[in-house]
C-alpha cells in the first residue's frame, strides 16, 4: 500500500494547474479514507475543470480525479477549519 502524504485541490485550466489548497497527512487527516469518499465528477472526466490529486510520500503524483465545484468549497472549507 502507498504511503499517501497529500490531496491537493487544483483547477485546470488551458492545460496549467491552478493549485487551491492543500491537506497534509497528519494526525487531523486521514488521506487514503477522505480520498477514498471524495466522489469522481465522470461527467467533468474529459474537460478541463477541478480536480482533487492524491500524492505518495515522495511527492509523486499517483491519482488523480475530476471533482464537481460544490466538493471543492466543501474539501477547501474542511482545510481551513482543520488549521484553525
Amino acid at each position: 500500500m502507498f504511503n499517501q502524504s497529500k490531496l491537493l485541490v487544483w483547477y485546470e485550466v488551458a492545460s496549467q494547474k491552478v493549485v487551491l489548497g492543500e491537506a497534509l497527512s497528519s494526525g487531523v487527516y486521514d488521506i487514503a479514507s477522505m480520498w477514498r469518499h471524495v466522489p469522481t465528477d465522470w461527467e467533468e472526466q474529459d474537460r478541463l475543470g477541478y480536480r482533487l490529486s492524491l500524492f505518495d510520500a515522495d511527492g509523486r503524483e499517483i491519482a488523480a480525479k475530476p471533482i464537481s465545484v460544490g466538493l471543492v468549497d466543501e474539501i477547501l472549507s474542511g482545510m481551513k477549519q482543520a488549521r484553525a
